[in-house]
Parts: C-alpha cells; sequence; structure tokens
C-alpha cells in the first residue's frame, strides 16, 4: 500500500480531477492530467534504471517538472536529491558525486552544468542534445500504467542538502513520514484551503521552498502558480491576476517586491496572509505588507524539521513583531542552556526541536547525525533562542555567535535589532574582531 507522498495526487485527483494544480505561463495543469503525468514519469524512470532507494537528482530553477519528479520519485520508493544550481560547479560535483543519483534532470538555467562520469541518464528539461533525454519526449513515450510500490511513512522521500555555510554541504534525509507530518503541522495553524492558491517563489532545491506553502496547498487540492521569471514586476502582476490567496518568501524576496516600480498600484486584496522566515525579518518591512492589508506571519524553520518549527499567528502578529510564534501541534521545543539544563522564562539558550517531522539522518554522515540528534530524539538547532512569558519564541543569532562583554554573554543579533531600530539606521551588522565586538550600521537622514 502506497501511502507516501507519491500518493497525493492520485487521491487528490479522486476527489476534484478538474481542479487546477499547477499554473506555468500559458500551461495549466489539473489534477487528474498532472496524475497521469506523475504515472508516465515514474514508468519513464524506471526504465532508465531508477529503482527503489536510487537517487534522482535535480539542477535547475523552479519548475513544474520539479514537482513531477519529487511525486514520481515518491512512487517508485526511489529518492529525489535537488541541488541548489547557483554553487560553485565543483561543488554541485562534489554533492551528486556523493549522492550518487541513477538518473538527473537538468532544467535549460543549468545546462552548462558537467554531471559526474557515474551518472546514467541525463533528462533535459528543454532542449536535448547528443546522448541527453528530452523530459517531455520521457513523459509522453512513457507508459501510463500505475506503479505499485508498497511505501512506508520512514521510507526515505528527499534529500535536501544543507547551505554548507559551515561547512561541506550535508544530505538531509527526509522520509515521506517528515514531509507528510510537515504539511499536517501547517494545517494545524495556517488556514490552508482546497481552493487556495499560492505563488511559488522561493527556491524548490530549499525545503522551505516545496514544505512551506507548496505541498501545503497541493495537500488539500489547491493551485500552485510557478512563474517563468522571478522578476518582482511579474510576481506582482500575477498576484493580482491569478487571485493569490496564500504565499511565502524569504525577508530578501519580500523586500525586492516593495521595491518594485508596480509596488504602489499592486492589488493585494486576494491575499489572506503570507508567511516569511529563513533570516531576521526586519520590523519595517512587516510594517510595509500590513500597511498594505496583507497579514504578514513570521516563522522559523530548517531543513533538517522538514523545515516547518515556529508561527507568529495573525492575532499577534504586530504585538509580537520580530517573534518566531509558537510551535505547531505535533513539534515540542526546548531552551536548554550549555550543560543541557532547562532556561528559565526570557532566558537565552540553545533551540532543541522534536516531533515527526525532524529528519532521519545525515546522508552518509553518522557522526553529524550524531552530533545533531541526541538520544532522545532532540534535533539541536544551533541557533540562540529564549522564551517570553506568553511562550512565545525570539530566535536571537546563532550560539556560535556569542561574545563576552564585561562578563555577560552577548548575541550579534541582538545588538543588531537595538541598532536599527532607530529611525535613522537602514540596516546594521555586527562582527567579532581581535576580542572585541564592533557595530557597523548603514544610515539615512532621520525622519521629520
Amino acid at each position: 500500500m502506497d501511502r507516501g507522498v507519491g500518493s497525493w495526487i492520485e487521491r487528490r485527483a479522486r476527489i476534484a480531477p478538474n481542479q487546477a494544480a499547477l499554473i506555468h505561463g500559458e500551461s495549466r495543469c489539473t489534477y487528474i492530467e498532472l496524475a497521469s503525468r506523475i504515472r508516465r514519469l515514474a514508468s519513464g524512470l524506471s526504465e532508465l534504471g531508477a529503482q527503489r532507494e536510487d537517487r534522482v537528482g535535480w539542477l535547475g530553477a523552479n519548475h513544474p517538472a520539479f514537482l513531477e519528479v519529487l511525486f514520481a520519485t515518491a512512487k517508485l520508493g526511489a529518492v529525489m536529491a535537488p541541488v541548489n544550481h547557483r554553487l560553485e560547479h565543483a561543488v554541485i560535483t562534489d554533492v551528486l558525486t556523493r549522492y550518487s543519483p541513477r538518473v538527473v534532470v537538468v532544467d535549460q538555467t543549468a545546462a552548462g552544468i558537467s554531471l559526474p562520469s557515474d551518472v546514467a541518464s541525463r533528462v533535459v528539461v528543454g532542449t536535448a542534445k547528443g546522448a541527453e533525454i528530452n523530459y517531455e519526449h520521457l513523459v509522453a513515450e512513457s507508459s501510463d500504467d500505475s506503479v505499485n510500490q508498497a511505501i512506508r511513512l520512514d521510507d526515505v522521500c528527499m534529500l535536501p542538502h544543507t547551505s554548507g555555510t559551515t561547512g561541506a554541504p550535508k544530505g538531509v534525509m527526509l522520509t515521506h513520514g517528515n514531509i507528510t507530518w510537515n504539511v499536517i503541522n501547517l494545517l494545524s495553524v495556517v488556514d490552508f484551503r482546497s481552493d487556495d492558491i499560492t505563488i511559488a517563489i522561493a527556491p524548490f532545491f530549499r525545503t522551505g521552498g516545496t514544505g512551506v506553502n507548496v505541498l501545503p496547498v497541493l495537500f488539500p487540492g489547491g493551485t500552485v502558480i510557478i512563474p517563468e521569471t522571478p522578476k518582482p514586476d511579474e510576481i506582482l502582476r500575477l498576484i493580482a491576476e491569478q487571485r493569490v490567496t496564500i504565499g511565502f518568501g524569504n525577508p530578501d524576496l519580500l523586500e525586492a517586491l516593495t521595491r518594485s516600480p508596480a509596488w504602489p498600484a499592486a492589488d493585494f486584496s486576494s491575499v489572506r496572509c503570507y508567511i516569511t522566515g529563513g533570516a531576521p525579518v526586519p520590523e519595517r518591512l512587516i510594517r510595509t505588507y500590513m500597511q498594505r492589508g496583507v497579514t504578514f506571519l513570521q516563522g522559523y524553520g530548517l531543513s533538517e524539521a522538514a523545515p516547518f518549527v515556529l508561527l507568529l499567528d495573525p492575532a499577534h502578529a504586530l504585538r509580537k513583531i520580530g517573534s518566531a510564534g509558537k510551535p505547531p501541534l505535533f513539534v515540542d521545543i526546548r531552551i536548554v542552556r550549555a550543560d543541557g539544563t532547562a532556561c528559565q522564562p526570557n532566558e537565552t539558550g540553545e533551540l532543541l526541536v522534536s516531533g515527526p517531522n525532524v529528519m532521519a539522518g545525515y546522508w552518509h554522515r553518522a557522526d553529524a547525525t550524531a552530533d545533531m540528534i541526541d538520544e532522545s530524539g532532540w534535533l539541536r538547532t544551533g541557533d540562540a533562542a529564549r522564551i517570553d512569558d506568553e511562550d512565545f519564541v525570539w530566535i536571537v543569532d546563532r550560539v556560535d555567535n556569542a561574545y563576552r562583554v564585561s562578563g555577560h554573554i552577548v548575541y550579534p543579533g541582538d545588538v543588531e535589532r537595538v541598532l536599527t531600530q532607530h529611525p535613522s539606521v537602514v540596516d546594521a551588522g555586527v562582527v567579532q574582531a581581535m576580542e572585541t565586538a564592533r557595530a557597523w550600521s548603514c544610515s539615512r537622514p532621520a525622519r521629520r
């Protein structure tokens, strides 16, 4: 019995076959059409040698093919391994070599990237050359018969990798259960509906790009718009034209929309809420969206948690600006000191996370997994946080960024937040040099 991620679209097609699932440019794909394409792609990938537990790589920008590959590999019991195509080519090669994918699907934006020699098949979304296989031909010419695989929730489904900011990128093993519980957690605190329409602007190769607004919209039968270009003017046009109701983006992406010449006249009347996270969210950005009538919800997550951990609810969005909120239904958290003892309210310590959304571990890195997940299943995030008197969580900084001043532990993030509250400061950064913390800020004329 397949109760894994690969069965979602097939099951949804039985309920609402003619509901639009994906929109990309002039292309519109219903759930029944998408289910057929996924079956055909699964058959095609199987013919290319992709079997249970094999990896199928993805290189490229956001495209409907990414989601088709995800669901098709999940049906086979194979593992999708998306790789950030923006990394240096040597790093991409290293990541793919460690994954040893049987097949790699390449979007045109990554067409110039060479693959390791042991990759059996290169499937190209777009014009194929030489020994390459055209993606659309593979889908069209493969069998539409159902793939019958018994998929367990503890089978690995997806293998995204960490950003590599603290070392070489590590593969994060997310199971079918991790991804499913992540969606359930979001549904427990966000008002996702079967007629929701979202626009995918965050990169799919990041867990937030699919896990926060794309899969939670497809799960209940909504529609995902995948823009042909990430240009802010086009995003704003699509939000108005397609009557987008819910969305997600990191602060930089959402800030870029506010700088578009189309921003002043942009129509957000259909939008119920926008979720943001992945980086500290400036208060002015939250207020900018709130002033346009958009409920702006700050959250927190990480790849190792598939990724959703915390969200600030609409009722407290303005009163608790800067807070990452509270955990959803099936996530537990703790804040602990360096010795593992529990912190008191408003005391900063390391954030630990537990729940069925926490990864199975790092790919072929038992040592790193043991460092990250303790014997009781608590995930060490490496992030410094505190819980206030009302149980709202505030993400402070990375634990390793702390420094001492006059015997007190200080976090750069706290200093930066104080600096940016001043009306003459646009942005601020705090770095430690020669055992002395130095604050740098960009100023602007004070408001009159």
